[in-house]
């Protein structure tokens, strides 16, 4: 069940990037919401490679992060922390290979190799935390002095509309602006520098914006009523949204889809940030 305290669901498959075909290669895999990591690591692989590196994924979820870093850009080391045991056994299943650990980032007493690591993965996790200067002061502790901190989160004003709470994800407790996103970083890092993770294409863009109108409309309808899984697929059957799937309509996207910019743009949809001690 959800602990909205803590902002994670159990149920893996339930607010997070899952893989829905785990045996294909993760690039073709239609999940948009892996899609949308892949698109971020890769970036960050380009600004500041992670080939031969000791790499700590805070947040993991499912685990594939895990295998695109080390079978994919080369990684020497991947070590993958969540909180949620469901999704630490669904890892480890998927990816017997890998290193996953489960643990709460945001406590202080959380040690993985403090000051070890050269690069620190946090994606899509500080929206999910009660805490996030405690979780900033786990990435801090873990780098070496000279290793680099990764952390993306979404741009409330454009992945939400700026509506709260969010009408995307059930487990996000509190989503930033960009000032807000920076601001946190700052008190805590002697360098950051931050992207905007947005379409090449404004016609996803559009349909993206769309969706999430019509999710705010659907919520102040519903209430929490909205985040039942039989009230959503009821009301998603009843504007006919399975048959428009079917028809070859709704929103599709790859990791190819997605482009960067700095400074941050409007159609920013996300927020990634690059950081050092």
């Amino acid at each position: 069940m959800i602990n909205s305290r803590k902002g994670y669901d159990e149920r893996v498959n339930a607010g997070r990037a899952i893989p829905l075909a785990p045996e294909r290669d993760l690039d073709d895999d239609p999940a948009m919401m892996v899609q949308e990591q892949i698109a971020r690591i890769k970036f960050l692989d380009e600004k500041s490679s992670i080939r031969d590196r000791k790499v700590l994924d805070l947040g993991c979820g499912t685990g594939f992060n895990f295998a695109y870093a080390k079978e994919k850009l080369g990684s020497k080391e991947v070590t993958g922390v969540d909180i949620s045991s469901s999704a630490i056994a669904y890892a480890k299943k998927i990816y017997p290979a890998g290193s996953f650990l489960q643990g709460d980032i945001c406590s202080q007493n959380f040690d993985c190799g403090n000051g070890i690591w050269d690069t620190v993965i946090c994606c899509e996790v500080i929206e999910h935390v009660d805490q996030p200067q405690a979780l900033l002061d786990t990435i801090h502790r873990h780098l070496r002095h000279s290793g680099v901190g990764f952390v993306s989160t979404p741009n409330r004003p454009v992945f939400s509309l700026g509506f709260e709470p969010s009408p995307v994800n059930h487990t996000h407790v509190k989503e930033f602006t960009l000032d807000e996103f920076r601001s946190m970083l700052e008190e805590k890092f002697s360098k950051v520098e931050i992207w905007g993770q947005r379409f090449t294409n404004d016609r996803l863009f559009k349909m993206q914006q769309s969706i999430v109108a019509r999710n705010i409309k659907d919520y102040r309808l519903l209430g929490e009523w909205y985040w039942q899984d039989s009230v959503r697929r009821i009301w998603k059957t009843l504007r006919c949204e399975p048959l428009q799937r079917l028809w070859g309509g709704g929103l599709k996207y790859s990791h190819g889809d997605f482009a960067f910019a700095n400074p941050v743009t409007q159609d920013s949809i996300w927020l990634c940030a690059f950081v050092v001690k």
